[in-house]
């Protein structure tokens, strides 16, 4: 009988460990799961080969991790929020529940280096990355959603970079060229130059040209490119006043089926596009003076068709330029002189359009 008491507290007393154990494990559950944070800034450096990348990474608050965003700027000289402006897209950003990493590009602000224009596309895509994997290793980020949003320039950048690596989960190109960087150069000398202005008596055969490239825009075969070139150097010719320079030649047609991107300015980022696997969401707006538009909407449309991702969309805003500003025209000169002016308002459908499908991401 004794015996037989003993065993039995012994079991009753392991019964009782194991209680106890348990109870310690759900009171210190809490401590062990990722709690609510407010929203805050965290400056980060990060190397990049020669580059030295000094950047801000702002966090939404809540519970980590968070999905991030990359920004990825366009041409020139940028500090980390383009003097302030990209600050009410970053605010959308944070609003939709992203972190949002940017940086001073080289040269700029507090980051060092300078870019090589013979490999401008290749030293930035490495730049992203890079910092994707210093993304990845940050406690708050959520490695599996770390996604790219860029502008302009940016349309060469964030296609090479996703031709790279896996690890990109979305992107988002905003005023993007559709085509390779020598037609996008062309194109927007091209604008500047009817913008100008052009000889009174040949207002006749601008508008048929002009409709002529609205046909010419479309295409897809190599022959069918050389006509959209023709159109523009057309348009060019009646000018009142023509640039000179280099710049200006058409690509090759075995240049242009082998797509290089080793060869950076004849290389079409929208190849790169067609073979996504993730959601891409591209804006243009109709007021653009720096790219075709109507060509790189429809350029961007045939791409995420081909690649069918079901949550990718394309956006043509009325009224956006470049910078998705709104604009009462569509000529360069006349845009800035507004924006000198007070005149500078953020598109709200390309706001509005933004955060929402941030919001509604697959996940």
């Amino acid at each position: 009988m004794n015996t037989q008491f003993i065993g039995y507290r012994d079991k009753a007393f392991g019964v009782g460990k194991l209680s106890f154990l348990f109870l310690v494990i759900l009171l210190l559950l809490p401590a062990c799961t990722r709690q609510p944070q407010p929203p805050s800034t965290e400056e980060v450096t990060y190397q990049s080969g020669e580059f030295s990348l000094a950047c801000d990474l702002r966090l939404p608050g809540g519970t980590p991790p968070y999905p991030v965003i990359l920004i990825v700027q366009g041409s020139g000289p940028s500090d980390r929020t383009e003097g302030g402006t990209y600050l009410p897209v970053f605010e959308r950003m944070l609003k939709a529940g992203y972190a949002v990493f940017s940086c001073d590009k080289p040269g700029s602000g507090e980051s060092t280096g300078t870019i090589d224009d013979n490999r401008l596309i290749q030293q930035r895509a490495q730049m992203v990355l890079d910092a994707i994997e210093v993304m990845k290793k940050h406690s708050d980020i959520d490695s599996d959603r770390i996604g790219l949003v860029g502008i302009s320039q940016a349309g060469y950048v964030m296609p090479r970079a996703l031709s790279l690596s896996d690890d990109i989960a979305f992107m988002v190109c905003i005023s993007c060229p559709g085509n390779p960087g020598v037609d996008q150069t062309t194109y927007q000398i091209m604008k500047s130059a009817i913008c100008e202005g052009v000889p009174e008596g040949k207002t006749t055969q601008l508008q048929a040209l002009l409709t002529e490239l609205d046909q010419a825009r479309s295409y897809q075969t190599y022959a069918e490119y050389v006509h959209y070139r023709e159109v523009i150097s057309s348009l060019l010719g009646i000018a009142s006043h023509t640039p000179q320079g280099n710049g200006f030649e058409v690509i090759p047609e075995d240049a242009w089926l082998a797509n290089d991107p080793e060869v950076e300015g004849w290389w079409n980022p929208v190849q790169a596009v067609q073979q996504a696997t993730i959601p891409v969401l591209a804006f243009f707006g109709d007021k653009d003076p720096l790219i075709d538009p109507i060509q790189g909407d429809l350029a961007y449309r045939q791409a995420l068709e081909i690649a069918g991702h079901p949550y990718s969309k394309v956006v043509l805003i009325p009224g956006a330029n470049h910078g998705m500003t709104l604009a009462e025209t569509d000529c360069y000169n006349q845009q800035m002189q507004a924006a000198q002016n007070g005149d500078y308002t953020i598109a709200p459908e390309f706001l509005d359009t933004l955060e929402q499908w941030l919001k509604e991401m697959p996940k």
